[in-house]
């Protein structure tokens, strides 16, 4: 049977957009401007060669000043003791935790400043598991919806965090969970501030998708209730990959 023809009149078709689902409408370019707030982030070095970051917050007055110094004193809270050995018996020599950077986020002038003590691996003896392998520490606080949450993802794991049916071992959840304490409570209340979410300004849109229009959002910081791994599951981020 020969196969049918059609024809189809061109004026008769509906135009329409492409989405792209991937983009931020409300996203704003330019440095991040939050009140009351000072970025501490945590540096890795990856199995691969490749660097991977936590992005934290801390409510911050401009007291102490920020310094090298006191980049380091939150590094050695957060790299000796008790909970970080617990931990780091999960992860992977060839993965380190190389570092600590601070910045004062209230105005967009501010200077970075960088631990300046020795990079600290993982003492696991087991296999490394592929770099964009992560164990997620979820943000909560008493707002809905997401911008009432958050997380950030360690990386650096040994085959022996695998537990039976390839979650997060039992052990290695409880060690992230001390040493996410730990950070919280001895490496930025103790030294900058409490633990909060920044949340930067946010300009108004309306979604592509559903057509809900979103408010303007000012730059902000959220208190914590909870800094917690909730689940036993692995987690990915695959930029942190070979690819």
């Amino acid at each position: 049977m020969a196969a049918m023809n059609r024809i189809v009149r061109l004026d008769s078709l509906q135009q329409f957009a492409a989405i792209n689902t991937l983009s931020d409408p409300g996203y704003i370019n330019g440095p991040k401007v939050i009140p009351n707030a000072c970025m501490v982030r945590l540096n890795w070095q990856l199995t691969d060669g490749k660097v991977a970051h936590n992005v934290l917050y801390a409510t911050y007055n401009g007291t102490p000043a920020l310094s090298t110094v006191l980049a380091q004193q939150v590094f050695a809270a957060i790299s000796t003791g008790a909970s970080w050995t617990a931990l780091a018996a999960f992860l992977i020599p060839t993965s380190t935790l190389t570092g600590v950077t601070l910045l004062d986020v209230r105005s967009n002038v501010g200077t970075e400043f960088q631990s300046t003590g020795a990079p600290v691996p993982g003492t696991s003896t087991g296999t490394a598991l592929p770099d964009e392998v992560a164990a997620a520490v979820k943000l909560s606080t008493l707002n809905r919806g997401p911008s009432g949450r958050g997380r950030y993802y360690i990386p650096g794991f040994a085959s022996n965090a695998v537990g039976a049916g390839g979650v997060i071992a039992a052990g290695c959840v409880t060690a992230i969970n001390n040493w996410a304490g730990n950070v919280a409570n001895s490496g930025l209340s103790a030294i900058i501030g409490p633990q909060v979410l920044g949340l930067p300004a946010r300009a108004a849109y309306t979604s592509p998708i559903t057509g809900r229009n979103f408010p303007a959002r000012n730059a902000q910081t959220v208190a914590l209730t909870g800094v917690q791994m909730k689940d036993n599951h692995w987690d990915s981020q695959r930029r942190r990959g070979l690819k």
